[in-house]
């Protein structure tokens, strides 16, 4: 007695449609910080910080004026505050201090590169002062896909410090950033 074979032919059968289960950094709210009192930022975005997002990767639009020089030494600081998903409670949960600030605009092969080449004119550090515009200036974020960051609503404040001895506030962007999961075909 022989053994019975069913034979599948998969070439046959309707493909099915496969949905991908992701996780999908999401920029909320992008804004320039408010000063207090008659205060100026020495970066200003006069039509306000203007981006479009998709697939983590966010795409700035329009320009920016810096006001005077900025030189190192230069500091770039992060703090965020972890929310819950309905804002009704906050608590700060970091505070990132970077240098090196000018290596890394000056940089072409590091992680930003991408971003500051997208700058018209040229962008380096030293920044002169002027009018620069966005032109294909992507930040990609995918790298914080990799954190557990959802279940949460995050408050961030970007800010840039000069470090002269009178340390002096130089730019400051205010987000609401989450992450969620999502099926994506």
């Amino acid at each position: 007695m022989g053994a019975k074979c069913e034979t599948f032919d998969h070439f046959t059968t309707k493909p099915q449609k496969v949905l991908l289960r992701i996780k999908e950094f999401n920029v909320e709210q992008a804004a320039p910080c408010q000063t207090s009192g008659n205060e100026t930022y020495v970066i200003q975005f006069p039509d306000g910080v203007n981006y479009t997002f998709e697939n983590n990767l966010v795409d700035f639009h329009g320009n920016f004026t810096v006001s005077e020089a900025i030189k190192e030494p230069l500091e770039f600081v992060v703090v965020t505050n972890r929310c819950s998903l309905d804002m009704k409670t906050c608590e700060p949960f970091n505070k990132i201090a970077l240098g090196g600030v000018c290596a890394t605009i000056n940089d072409a092969n590091g992680m930003l590169a991408p971003f500051f080449a997208g700058l018209e004119p040229k962008f380096r550090c030293p920044i002169e002062p002027g009018v620069y515009r966005f032109r294909n200036a992507v930040v990609d974020l995918r790298f914080f896909t990799t954190f557990p960051l959802e279940g949460y609503r995050w408050q961030a404040k970007l800010k840039l410090y000069s470090k002269t001895k009178n340390r002096r506030e130089l730019f400051c962007l205010a987000e609401l950033v989450s992450m969620k999961w999502v099926r994506k075909a």
